[in-house]
């Protein structure tokens, strides 16, 4: 039971408290009013500051390609003076580009572009819908004044020529610029030449130096992603906007290891009925992720086990990559023993092929006695079947082994269909550092020192000049011809199909690389030399190829 509080309470004690209370307040008022303030005040009118644009032609929206400069220039006044020189009033300036979008999923990064009254900036970010903001502040009072224009970004990476180099200002990591002119996209009218773009979007180039650059069309809605493979790795990019999206250890089903590649390709001829594969050699072993190609599926498979040894030494760089897909699920090529090998459409073994009858069979792919320095897929019996072009080396000498993988089983007693001699008719041709072959001409360059070589094999005659560089202090380190594997190939959908050539150089001195694109003469080889384009290339290129599109 709680006890009882009682409380005393005296009403007359209550009414003397009040009445002293209100006395003291009443005597005090008159000393309150005699109060006189002493204080020093220095009043001053409030700066006024106004961002104008009335006249400077800015515009309330922008619609932008990513990487175009945004050029803004808004009048300020400082207590009714223009503003122009940062010594004329006590202003400091920032811009900034932040989401026009929040909620879930959007970014909310806020990137800075300038600290100066005019703005003259690239434009990073992705696509999407944005504010660009200039803030100008009062450094005496603080007080800040606001400009926003809204800017829609677009991807501008639909399609186009890629080019993987190895940063000339970070040497052992690499980079993508993308080649963007009438020659290699569809439709387009502009000539433009982005450059580091993996950096510009991940924040950092790839590590170590490049392989290949591959974009695998897996889908024909344009939702590929490009795998870009060097010596430390091997990422995928977004077709569109070049974000990072798969990791090494993303192409697995359980990743090796060690990373150690040492090249990225593709086998198959792309059909939409047929079987295709994404092969990764990765520490000496064969990796296949067969896929088939569809109307708007996004990439799910992914690298099983490597494909069973069976004895096979050290693996050249290279796989043949347009053969029968279902006579053969993978072609490599072993330097130990001089030997091509295969592994049969969903099989995990590499085997030798059949005997070869040599007295029909230009060489023997199971015992060759040369090594493989580099190749390239060209013309065969028909467009949609072409043979591999190999630069073979026996010591000393060179020869351009031809060999049919694309109709032949690997029963088969004549898949070498062709070799001819190189060391007499081909000069510098034991410097040659890259290779391409023509698909519809009975021709391939090879690039040496700084000249570009024409070879037209079965003619008979030496190799000629087809190209030699500005200066002597650039060296050829790749060319390509434009051409692609897949079905957009056959239905002519790819712009300067089989006309086009791309040739990269580097400058040791200057550190710096170039690139320089001509029409051919798909006949002959010959360059048209009328009309070109060039572009500066921050790095030493060691890969070119189109970009996959469906514009």
């Amino acid at each position: 039971m709680k006890p009882i509080i009682s409380y005393n309470f005296c009403f007359r004690c209550v009414c003397r408290s009040i009445a002293a209370t209100l006395a003291a307040l009443f005597f005090s008022l008159p000393l309150a009013s005699c109060y006189s303030d002493e204080g020093n005040y220095d009043y001053h009118a409030l700066d006024v500051v106004v961002i104008d644009t009335t006249g400077t032609g800015i515009q309330p929206e922008y619609a932008i390609q990513r990487f175009d400069t945004l050029f803004l220039a808004p009048n300020v006044t400082f207590n009714g003076a223009q503003v122009l020189a940062s010594d004329d009033a006590p202003l400091t300036y920032q811009w900034t580009i932040f989401s026009a979008v929040t909620g879930a999923g959007t970014s909310a990064v806020i990137d800075t572009l300038g600290h100066e009254r005019v703005l003259q900036a690239p434009i990073l970010r992705t696509g999407g819908n944005y504010l660009v903001q200039l803030v100008v502040t009062n450094q005496r009072d603080g007080i800040r004044q606001f400009f926003r224009v809204a800017v829609t970004v677009s991807e501008a990476f639909d399609g186009g020529w890629m080019v993987f180099y190895e940063r000339a200002d970070q040497p052992g990591t690499s980079d993508l610029a993308l080649i963007f002119n009438p020659w290699t996209k569809n439709n387009v009218t502009t000539d433009r030449a982005y450059t580091n773009l993996y950096e510009k979007t991940n924040g950092a180039p790839i590590p170590g130096k490049p392989i290949r650059c591959f974009d695998i069309a897996m889908s024909l809605a344009a939702n590929n992603y490009v795998g870009l493979c060097t010596d430390q790795t091997l990422v995928g990019v977004t077709e569109i906007a070049i974000e990072q999206s798969m990791a090494f250890s993303n192409f697995f089903n359980k990743a090796p290891e060690r990373v150690a590649p040492t090249w990225y390709g593709h086998h198959g001829n792309g059909g939409v009925s047929g079987q295709c594969s994404e092969v990764l050699i990765n520490d000496n072993k064969v990796y296949t992720n067969t896929y088939f190609n569809s109307a708007s599926g996004d990439r799910e498979s992914r690298f099983g086990i490597p494909k069973f040894d069976d004895g096979v030494g050290e693996l050249a760089a290279w796989n043949a990559e347009l053969p029968n897909q279902l006579n053969y699920g993978i072609i490599v090529y072993d330097q130990t023993n001089q030997s091509f090998r295969y592994a049969a459409f969903e099989q995990a073994q590499l085997e030798y092929f059949g005997p070869q009858n040599t007295t029909f069979a230009a060489f023997d792919v199971n015992h060759t006695g040369m090594q493989l320095l580099m190749g390239d897929w060209g013309v065969g019996e028909q467009r949609l079947q072409p043979y591999d072009y190999m630069l073979m080396a026996k010591g000393q000498e060179r020869k351009l082994a031809v060999a049919n993988f694309t109709t032949s089983t690997p029963e088969d007693a004549a898949i070498g269909v062709g070799l001819y001699e190189m060391t007499a008719l081909c000069p510098q041709v034991a410097e040659a550092t890259t290779l391409a072959a023509s698909n519809v001409g009975s021709f391939v360059y090879y690039g040496a020192a700084d000249k570009v070589y024409l070879f037209a094999y079965d003619s008979g005659l030496p190799a000629t000049v087809a190209w030699q560089a500005p200066t002597a202090d650039e060296t050829v380190t790749c060319v390509r011809i434009m051409k692609y594997y897949n079905t957009v190939y056959a239905a002519g959908m790819m712009p300067s199909c089989d006309e086009l050539v791309h040739i990269a150089t580097w400058n040791e001195q200057q550190r710096s690389g170039h690139l320089y694109e001509y029409r051919i003469n798909t006949a002959s080889g010959d360059l048209d030399r009328t009309t070109s384009y060039s572009y500066a290339i921050p790095g030493r290129v060691k890969d070119m190829a189109w970009k996959y599109s469906m514009k």
